[in-house]
């Protein structure tokens, strides 16, 4: 994804041993990309007086989505039916807090998930959703949520097969 620090990251005071201190860097995700395994693994270096430390982390998958992400109902239909079948992954999913589907719609859209349409079939809930990462590469997704059962089905469409494998 390319992410990046926007700025040096800043420490202010100097840092002794057994001391610990809380910081935040600014990224960008305008930096060179890197086929990484898995895809969200960033690699850190960080100098100091002492020497380079090296570690990798995992960034959370929504750090990526943008928030430009919400599609209008016609160019969610027209990627949807663009989109072949084995670009398609599915995931039951259990609705342990029992949120209902207003409540799921709001804690994706925190998260830069949009809802783009909603449906009440024979009474299931379907809930479609659009991402928008920092690439430019949009997820389309389809949620089911049926009124007696806790289980919730999740499928997700993908424009590249390439990034499916981040989600399975």
């Amino acid at each position: 994804f390319g992410l990046i620090p926007a700025q040096p990251l800043q420490i202010s005071s100097p840092l002794y041993p057994n001391q610990s201190v809380q910081t935040s860097l600014p990224c960008h995700t305008n930096g060179p990309v890197q086929k990484m395994e898995p895809l969200t693994n960033l690699q850190v270096a960080i100098k100091n007086d002492v020497g380079v430390f090296y570690f990798a982390t995992i960034v959370p998958l929504n750090m990526y989505f943008d928030e430009s992400g919400q599609m209008d109902k016609r160019d969610f239909l027209q990627m949807w039916k663009e989109i072949p079948e084995q670009n398609e992954v599915q995931f039951a999913i259990n609705n342990v807090k029992g949120l209902s589907a207003d409540d799921i719609c709001t804690k994706l859209q925190q998260n830069n998930v949009f809802t783009v349409a909603r449906r009440n079939v024979e009474g299931q809930e379907l809930l479609y959703h659009s991402i928008k990462y920092t690439n430019q590469i949009y997820v389309l997704s389809e949620l089911k949520m049926q009124e007696t059962s806790q289980p919730l089905t999740v499928s997700f469409f993908f424009s590249f097969s390439s990034i499916k494998y981040i989600y399975i």
